[in-house]
This record gives C-alpha cells, sequence and structure tokens, in this order.
C-alpha cells in the first residue's frame, strides 16, 4: 500500500537508518521506496481505489524545479548543473508529490500524523540522553568524502584537554556522545541527517507538536496523560537543550496561535507565561552566542550584496557559499532562495509555501460542508505547524531541505482527501495571490537588508 513506502520513506529520511547501520545503506533505501512508492501509487490508481488528480502546489513545484534547472545549469554548465540541482532539489520534490498522492485520506494523514509524532518522540528523547552526558574526547578524522568521529572515552572540558593525551597531530573535539552514535555539537544537542544542525531539529520539534495535539484530541484523557505529555515534555526539553535559539522562537509562535485561538486575548498572556521559562532556560548566551550573531549578521549583510548583483538568475543552487567571504550558507531561506534563484526563483519557491498554507486555511475557516471532521482538525494543525516552519526557516537554510517538502506534501495531500469528498471545493492561485507574493518577497528582503545594515555594520 502506498501509505506504507510513504510513511517507511519519511521515517528513513529523519531517522537515518544507513548512518546508525551501514549495511542498510548498500541496499539504498530512499531510492527503493522512492520506487516501490511510486508503483503502489500507480498500481492503487490502475485500480480506481485513488484518482491522480493534481494539488494546486504541483505547478507551482514544477515551475520551481525547471527554474532551479535553468539558473544552475547555466551557471555552472550542463552537467555540473544538472548534477547539483538534481542532488538538491529533486529528491524534496519527489518527497512532496508521493506524500500528496499516497496519504490523501483522513485514515492516511493520521497514520502519517503518527509516523511523524513517533520520530519526533523518539528524536528529541535520544537529544535529552546525549545532553544528560559528561563530555568526552572524539577524535575527529577528514576524509575525501566525510567527517568521522571517533570517541575514546576520555573525560573532557575542552579540546586542548584531549591533544594533551591523545594522538600525536590528531584532532579532537569534546563533546557528548549519546544513542546510536549521535554527538552533540558545541555543546548543543542535535540528531543528525535532515536533524544533525541544532537548530533544524528545533525546528522539527515545534512543526510536530500540533501534530502532537491532533492526535491527542482524538482520544481520552489516558492517552493525553501516558502520550501527549511525555512527548511534549521530552520535546520542550530537547529544545532547552538544543541552545537554540530559533527553537524557543518556534514554540513561542505556536503557542502563542494555539493560546490566542482558545482563549482570546488572554491567550496571548498565558503564551508569554508559558513561553518565559524557556526563554531564561533555551537558547546560547556569551561571547559565543555573540559571535555567531555577529557571524550571521555579515553572512546576510553579504547574501543581500549577492541578490543586488544577480537579481535575475541568481548565482545557482548551491553557489550561495562561494559567493561571499564567509564559506557557510544563508542561514535565512528567503533570503538563501533569492540569492541563488534569483527574484523570480524566490516568488516561486514562496508560492509553494502560500498555496501549502491557503490550503489549510481553507479547510480551517471555510471547510465544504459534510467533510470528515478529523480533515478540520487536521488542516488546524497544519496550520499552526505550517506557521512554525516559516518563522523558524527565517533563520534557517531549509529551502531545499526534504523535510520542509514533507510538510508542503502534508497540504497537498489535505486539499486531495477533502476534494475526494467535496469535488466542488477548490483552492485556485489568483492574481491577487501573485501580486500579494511578489509584494511580500520585496517586504521580506527589504527587512533583512535594513537588519543586515543594523546588525552587519553597513
Amino acid at each position: 500500500m502506498a501509505i506504507v513506502g510513504a510513511i517507511l520513506l519519511v521515517l528513513v529520511l529523519l531517522v537515518r537508518p544507513m548512518e546508525i547501520m551501514p549495511e542498510i545503506g548498500k541496499v539504498r533505501p530512499l531510492e527503493v521506496l522512492t520506487a516501490t512508492t511510486t508503483l503502489a501509487i500507480l498500481y492503487e490508481a490502475a485500480n480506481r481505489r485513488t484518482k491522480l488528480g493534481a494539488p494546486p502546489q504541483i505547478p507551482w513545484l514544477i515551475a520551481f524545479v525547471v527554474w532551479s534547472f535553468f539558473v544552475t545549469m547555466f551557471r555552472l554548465g550542463r552537467a555540473d548543473g544538472f548534477r547539483m540541482t538534481w542532488l538538491t532539489v529533486g529528491f524534496g520534490a519527489i518527497f512532496l508529490t508521493l506524500i500528496a498522492f499516497a496519504a490523501a485520506t483522513p485514515k492516511r494523514l493520521v497514520a502519517m500524523s503518527f509516523a511523524l509524532t513517533i520520530t519526533l518522540g523518539v528524536v528529541a528523547a535520544i537529544a535529552v540522553h546525549q545532553g544528560m552526558q559528561v563530555r568526552q574526547c572524539i577524535e575527529v578524522v577528514i576524509t575525501p568524502d566525510e567527517e568521522e568521529h571517533f570517541p575514546d572515552g576520555r573525560e573532557c572540558e575542552g579540546r586542548h584537554g584531549c591533544e594533551r593525551g591523545g594522538k600525536e597531530n590528531a584532532d579532537y573535539e569534546c563533546e557528548r556522545v549519546g544513542l546510536v552514535g549521535t554527538i552533540s555539537t558545541g555543546g548543543r544537542v542535535r540528531y543528525r541527517g535532515q536533524l544533525g544542525d541544532p537548530n533544524e531539529m528545533s525546528v522539527f520539534v515545534g512543526a510536530g507538536l500540533p501534530l502532537v495535539f491532533l492526535l491527542g484530541a482524538r482520544r481520552g484523557r489516558w492517552w493525553k496523560v501516558f502520550f501527549v505529555a511525555p512527548i511534549v515534555a521530552v520535546s520542550l526539553w530537547a529544545v532547552v537543550l538544543s541552545q537554540s535559539r530559533t527553537g524557543v522562537l518556534v514554540i513561542g509562535a505556536i503557542s502563542l496561535i494555539a493560546l490566542v485561538r482558545r482563549f482570546g486575548w488572554k491567550g496571548a498572556v498565558l503564551a508569554a507565561a508559558a513561553i518565559f521559562p524557556l526563554m531564561l532556560l533555551g537558547g546560547r548566551e556569551g561571547a559565543e552566542a555573540d559571535s555567531s550573531s555577529l557571524e550571521r549578521a555579515t553572512i546576510l549583510y553579504e547574501g543581500v550584496d549577492v541578490v543586488r548583483a544577480y537579481p535575475f538568475l541568481g548565482v545557482g543552487v548551491g553557489q550561495f557559499v562561494d559567493a561571499i567571504s564567509i564559506p557557510m550558507t544563508a542561514h535565512n531561506s528567503y533570503l538563501l532562495a533569492a540569492a541563488e534563484l534569483g527574484l523570480m526563483g524566490l516568488v516561486l519557491w514562496g508560492g509553494m509555501l502560500w498555496v501549502s498554507m491557503k490550503i489549510a486555511l481553507a479547510v480551517t475557516y471555510q471547510p465544504p460542508p459534510g467533510i470528515d471532521p478529523e480533515l478540520i482538525r487536521f488542516a488546524e494543525a497544519l496550520v499552526v505547524s505550517l506557521v512554525a516552519i516559516f518563522v523558524g526557516i527565517f533563520f534557517l537554510s531549509f529551502c531545499y531541505k526534504q523535510l520542509l517538502f514533507v510538510w508542503l506534501g502534508l497540504a497537498a495531500a489535505l486539499y486531495r482527501a477533502v476534494r475526494a469528498q467535496a469535488p466542488s471545493f477548490k483552492v485556485e492561485t489568483t492574481r491577487r495571490d501573485v501580486v500579494g507574493l511578489v509584494v511580500s518577497s520585496a517586504v521580506i528582503l527589504i527587512a533583512i537588508f535594513v537588519i543586515s545594515r543594523v546588525k552587519g555594520g553597513g
């Protein structure tokens, strides 16, 4: 069944079993699951168990992918440009499409939500366990293909202590080692793969929590006590241990939306009270945090100059790091899209985001008569979840991440599920939407320009 393949595909993407057990990687699980899920979708369509009507994100997705290939092949040449774009953008587009067609019923959306929720709980628990460990010396071996880490068991307080008693001419880090070979970075907890950055892990936590509450709303008190409460608690603690300021902002955003929706203006007060302890405990302070902020401001400053220098075609997918003096990515998805794909690329990428949100908003506030209430509840959770992502990616280079496309795929699946029950339901891109996208893109870039000039020394 297609939904089984789609769920396994998402789990492999997030859990990364091939990194935990290299033997699994030999069978290329992502490629195998992509192929089998595609065949399952086609089989279901052939047997009329599902229809292949395209959700409204698909035209935007096609335009975005085509534009990405065109720009990057123009900048890098046909062979290098094609390879770079396929490796960076291709799998994200596939994930969106497969989830859109595999999860397009109420039960399948719940099943996908449950899989994401369980993954969230496992990742957060591993992160918390990692954060409770003492730091130890880790030898770092850099090969042409990757950077390998070998913990040697010696407790440490800093890298220099590891070097004094370690191997000659070896490089060391002093980090926390968690379950399944996870290792912190700068003492900040993280997972691996798509969640290998503390900030990106925290955005996943924030995006997943609305789905946790969605599943809790479907069950009784004991389900909330033994399922929802533990996952929420361990997830919030993981954000604290990640020291992610972005994670705190994301949790604050979803708390504000959820509580204001439930209690009106009083909810804003409750949200502030709920997020205040997280603000005190989470996020970095001191010289390291100040250095990180200055570095990001410099990147924004130079990134804006890249957009001004290449406004139409950008510098090509994956080329931002070579276009600025600091060899790092943009730390802002909106700026990254504009710098690498030009202003047209930013609008096309933003179009996918907006149409996905528009679907969730339409089902939440103008649901067709007679549709399954489960779809309305899912749409409500998805609105909050998407807001969490849109806030988080303002501070992260997330515009090509497959994880983002998973959430856009959930919105596409929701649309198809509603259409199956109410064929008259439509979400279309209007002229007003296009104008709004252009204006909002300009506003975001102007805001980044102002921020970069104030903080970046311009």
